[in-house]
Formats: C-alpha cells, structure tokens, sequence
C-alpha cells in the first residue's frame, strides 16, 4: 500500500477520534482543499451512513466477540447531525484506516464523467481571496499592506493609522484642525477583502475589488468618503456630523447604522441595503428613506426601492457565498472578483440557484456544487472559466 495513502487515512482516522495535532490538522486540510477529489474522498469517508457501512462490512471477517463489542458501544445506531464525534467512532477509526488508505490509493485523482476537467484541474491556479490591500498615502506614497508588518504605519508626520493585525487597518482620532485635507484611500485588488476603522470609529469591510477613499481626521460639519466596488459600513453615531458615502452619482446619509454598498461598475445598478438604522438615499433631485430589510436599487434612468435578503446580501462579509434564487452570470461574476478568474460563456446559461459554501474553498469545489443542477457544467483553462451547458 502506498505510504502517503497510509498517511492520509491516518489522518483521518485522527480526525474522527478528534486526536490530531496542530500540524497534523494543517497537513490534512492541505491535502483535503488540494483538489475537489480529495475533499469528496474527506466527506465520503468521516460521512457517518459510510463509516456503518463499512463497519458492517468490515464485521464479516471479525470475530463474534469483535461484533458485540462494536454492537454494544452503539456502532450501528444513527446520529442525527453530520460529524458528530461519539465514543463509537475511536472504533470505526481503525476501518476508516484500511478502507480509506486503500481508496485514496486507488482511486485519488479520479472521476468519472464530464467533471473530470475540474478535479483534474491545478487548484494553484485559481486560489480563494484573502486580506490584501494597498494604502495611498496623502503624498502619493503606496504601502502594500499584504506584506507590512503590523504596527504604526508611518506617513511622514505624526501618524494616527496602524496596521492592527493582518486584514484589519486602524485609525485613532486625531485632533488635527485641517485633517480633512490629507486624504488617504484603501484598495483591495481582485481576490482580496479588508477590514477598516475610520478615525471616528465606523467599521468598513471591503470587498474584492473595491476601494474607500477617506480623510484621516473629520474636523467638518460632516463625514464623507467615497468608494467604489463593495462596502459594509457600522456607523458610528455622532448627530452633530452626518456621515456619508458617495458611490458614483449616489449618496448615501447616515448618522448611526448599518448598511451594505454594492458599486461594482459590472453590475446593473448600485445597491444600497439597509440592516439596522435608517439612511437617506439620493440621486440627482430623488431622494428616499430607506428601513430595515430595504435595498435601494439605482440605475442609469431608474430607482427602485425592494425588499433585500440581508444574509444573502452580506454573506461575503461573514466569509460565504449565498445564493437564493441568483442568476448564473451575478453568482460568475463573485466568483470572477474573489478567485481572479476570467469568465467566458460557451454557451447561453439561464439558470437561478439556491446555494450556501464558504468563500475558502477551491473554486472547483464551488463549481461542482453548481453543476450539481445539471443544467450547468464548466472547463478551467488556467484562469479561464469557461461556463457550458
């Protein structure tokens, strides 16, 4: 039997007995995330209706005494949630070892079928987004805040802004009369995501490919900053300075909220949707109120105010893609911002999907939940994802 097959069965069976080290836990999420195959092989063999299968499998060449032990521990009974590590399992674990050793051997690397252009696919090439941003400094200057070290962030003067930890950049309030005059902008490339704390203490996420530009103290009667892509704001409240987004030709007003903005320029029309508070929208002379649960919806000649599903619409910031009854080419192009892809359509897809996954996963991973419909199917080409019927 090949060793590493061995290895990773190993593994496994620690997971399940819930016995692994720090660094075997690393060696095993990196094996499983390698490629979708060996994520399917990870699922198959800690699925609890597999593991019963096999233990009854495994039953017929033991000894009647072995068969009652395992019948006694509860080996064959059902659990109702997924994963759920129980004392039987410390047992199954030796079966999980030679079952599963003999198929990642064997079978590691293959799939039958039209998905083999996806698991056979070099899972480097496109790899989930993480925290990556650069800052622009008032005099020009760009720091690239994937690399810098924490701490201090120094912009020729006294400096208020630090790079709290990795994925999260502060500023302290300052003092400072003309602060407004220096402005500082915060860009996140495809494939990456940021948190921010403005000098008053409103929180920002950002989203892959968006971008804030903000002073770095607010001495005026107001707050303002401007973005492009997608932001999260949770507002600090102070009702003497109103604070507000400029998103293209779209403003939007708050003093103590939360809200998500949607700006990308590839998307139909700009989103504003409200979770907590109440924020003033404005286009041109148009203006609208919005509460809680609303989207405000504003394209080149129309604005429309909706009712939003909020978990749907801030799923990103909680690090997942939600789907409810999505257009193939709005869920392509998340896909395209978060794994840096280049979308092509072979063929004409019109399909809505319903789905939930976590934005860490391989992108063929994500992709072979979409083609679970049948109606979809995909071919990675180095960056390109090409989109099939």
């Amino acid at each position: 039997m090949d060793k590493e097959a061995y290895r990773i069965a190993y593994l496994i069976a620690g997971y399940i007995r819930n016995t692994l080290t720090q660094n075997e836990h690393q060696e095993l999420d990196e094996w499983v995330n390698a490629n979708d195959h060996n994520m399917k092989l990870f699922e198959d063999l800690t699925d609890e209706r597999n593991i019963e299968a096999n233990l009854a499998m495994m039953d017929k060449v033991q000894s009647e005494k072995s068969f009652k032990q395992l019948q006694e521990s509860g080996a064959f009974k059902k659990t109702a949630k997924r994963f759920k590590i129980r004392r039987v399992w410390i047992a199954a674990a030796s079966v999980v070892i030679l079952i599963g050793a003999f198929l990642i051997y064997r079978y590691s690397g293959k799939s039958p079928g039209r998905n083999n252009d996806l698991s056979m696919t070099d899972s480097t090439t496109l790899k989930p987004g993480g925290n990556r941003a650069t800052l622009t400094l008032a005099n020009g200057a760009v720091i690239d805040l994937t690399t810098a070290k924490n701490g201090l962030i120094q912009d020729g003067k006294d400096s208020h802004v630090s790079k709290l930890r990795d994925g999260e950049l502060v500023y302290e309030e300052s003092d400072s009369s003309n602060g407004s005059l220096a402005m500082h902008t915060l860009s996140i490339p495809v494939g990456g995501q940021y948190q921010l704390k403005l000098p008053d203490g409103t929180m920002v996420w950002l989203n892959a490919k968006s971008s804030i530009r903000y002073p770095v103290a607010f001495s005026g009667k107001e707050r303002r900053v401007f973005v492009t892509g997608e932001t999260f704001f949770e507002v600090a409240k102070d009702k003497t300075k109103p604070f507000r987004v400029v998103a293209d030709d779209v403003t939007i007003e708050a003093v103590g909220t939360q809200f998500n903005v949607n700006a990308y320029s590839n998307e139909p029309f700009i989103a504003t949707t409200l979770v907590e508070g109440s924020v003033l929208v404005t286009k041109g002379t148009i203006e609208n109120i919005l509460k809680p649960g609303q989207q405000a919806q504003l394209g080149s000649d129309n604005f429309q105010i909706t009712n939003a599903d909020i978990s749907d619409v801030i799923a990103w910031k909680n690090d997942q893609f939600k789907f409810t009854k999505t257009p193939i080419d709005a869920i392509m192009r998340q896909i395209e911002r978060w794994y840096d892809a280049d979308v092509v359509y072979q063929d004409s897809v019109n399909l809505h999907m319903n789905a939930t996954i976590d934005r860490n996963v391989p992108v063929t991973r994500l992709l072979r939940l979409l083609e679970e419909t049948n109606q979809v199917h995909f071919k990675i080409d180095g960056k390109k994802i090409i989109v099939m019927k």
